[in-house]
């Protein structure tokens, strides 16, 4: 009697079986399925019913982690990387039905329940290509390693925005640091578009702090659109125009799959990394605060609020806060005192060209959120009228101090992510990305290339006279105190 090749789907329900040590009768008898169903399943030999296939899978996730033993709880957590019995129902019934529809779409389209080791496809439109992309080992959270390589420029935006946000389905607080992508693209300037892509960087960037993300340039990225996952999976082909991928070879086969990986990561070297990843305490204990502050040539632009702005009575407040919750964790007070009043007298004495984004003032009024230190913390309605108020003082007295405000959002396609800062100098620049893990939100540009895209976008926004940008003095001071005039009225409420 032959035996029947084991599809992914039957292949993971037979890994968690195994891993939380249930047995297929226990499970049976929960769905009240005969033994022998849950038994063809896992040899591949049968599927769950499409029409059914909700309640199934619902089940048997439910039932595997209610009958897991402890070690194999254990495990379980550790393979998806979550912590409580509600999540890990909610990841395995993700991870069931993405293998589930992946072997019915594959019985659909090509007669079988097992991919073939190699396809080929003349042509694809990005969207198709992006389809293909999407394989279900992307869902795995440990030991992941991609590869991609892709002219990522030249794509219409909306195929770039999808391949930023991905298909993973992974929990938004989380971080899942063995999942490793490096990602080379092309930075040709004929392709640059000086407003939109420094904003697409930044957000492709926020959106993928959950992951171990590096993003490098090189030429040969030109016309290129190649996605490999080590041993698992590879897609490539010719992006020949926005709009058209040619000759385009999708395969499983971990020798195709492992030659593609390899030649990318020859590309991935130090000389081309865009920007590296940086944690605030490394940027102040290594003095790169500090000599952002003291550079030459300072341009910010402010997305959300930050710590430059604060009174320094506010600034004692948020750091008592910080030391009581962070406690024995806390370890450089000393520091932080330190760029504080350098901070504080560099914005005295210093010039600063500095774009103020709006929104930011209404998020920090109306959400009361305030990146110190990239420490997250909540305002009182009296410490953000102070903390705006300050900033009133500043615009109004300083006169080293250039202020303009973003009075409008740039991109509709970025229209409800919050804006990201960007700290330049001639010395030392860095973007400031908000993140919803809190997690990989400092990127220092780490190549003269993402320098130059970077102030080529400060520069046309500055220079803007639209109505998209205020440079009045008397504007931007009458909006600063309606911003102190909208926490007054929360306070009233």
């Amino acid at each position: 009697m032959s035996t029947v090749e084991k599809n992914r789907f039957s292949e993971l329900l037979e890994q968690l079986i195994n891993m939380s040590e249930v047995k297929n009768a226990s499970i049976a008898k929960a769905l009240q399925y005969d033994a022998s169903y849950i038994s063809k399943w896992i040899s591949g030999r049968m599927m769950p019913a499409e029409k059914t296939k909700k309640k199934v899978l619902t089940g048997i996730s439910h039932e595997i982690v209610r009958q897991s033993t402890q070690d194999g709880l254990e495990n379980l957590y550790s393979n998806y990387q979550v912590t409580f019995p509600e999540e890990l129902e909610k990841v395995i019934y993700d991870n069931l039905e993405i293998e589930y529809d992946y072997v019915m779409d594959l019985q659909k389209t090509c007669g079988t329940s097992i991919a073939p080791k190699v396809n080929f496809f003349v042509e694809l439109s990005p969207a198709q290509y992006i389809t293909k992309m999407r394989h279900p080992v992307l869902r795995r959270v440990k030991m992941l390693h991609i590869m991609a390589e892709m002219d990522l420029l030249l794509l219409n935006h909306e195929y770039r925005l999808q391949i930023m946000q991905g298909d993973i389905h992974r929990e938004l607080h989380h971080t899942y640091p063995d999942v490793h992508f490096s990602l080379v693209i092309d930075l040709s300037e004929d392709k640059i578009d000086d407003i939109y892509d420094p904003i697409f960087l930044m957000n492709m960037l926020s959106a993928m702090s959950q992951v171990d993300f590096h993003l490098y340039k090189n030429i040969q990225a030109s016309g290129k659109m190649v996605f490999t996952v080590k041993d698992d999976f590879m897609i490539s082909g010719m992006l020949v125009d926005p709009n058209k991928c040619m000759s385009v070879t999708v395969s499983s086969d971990p020798a195709n799959c492992n030659a593609i990986f390899y030649n990318i990561r020859d590309l991935c070297t130090r000389e081309a990394l865009l920007c590296r990843r940086e944690t605030m305490e490394k940027m102040i204990v290594h003095y790169d605060y500090m000599h952002s502050m003291l550079s030459l040539n300072q341009r910010w632009v402010i997305g959300h609020m930050t710590e430059h702005f604060l009174p320094e009575d506010l600034f004692e407040e948020l750091l008592e806060k910080v030391k009581q919750q962070k406690g024995k964790e806390f370890r450089y007070e000393k520091e932080i005192r330190y760029v504080h009043t350098l901070t504080r007298k560099a914005l005295e004495e210093a010039r600063f060209d500095i774009l103020i984004y709006s929104q930011a003032f209404l998020n920090l009024a109306v959400e009361s959120e305030l990146d110190f230190f990239d420490y997250k913390i909540r305002l009182t309605l009296q410490q953000r009228e102070r903390y705006i108020g300050h900033l009133l003082k500043l615009c109004s007295e300083q006169k080293n101090l250039r202020f303009k405000l973003i009075y409008k959002q740039l991109m509709p396609d970025f229209q409800y992510h919050v804006n990201q800062c960007v700290f330049l100098s001639d010395q030392f620049s860095y973007l400031r990305l908000s993140t919803y893990n809190g997690h990989n939100n400092l990127a220092v540009l780490n190549h003269p290339d993402m320098q130059r895209i970077f102030d080529r976008f400060f520069d046309i926004m500055w220079d803007d006279k639209n109505e998209d940008i205020l440079s009045d003095s008397d504007q931007i001071y009458s909006f600063i105190c309606h911003m102190i005039q909208r926490v007054n009225i929360i306070s009233e409420i």
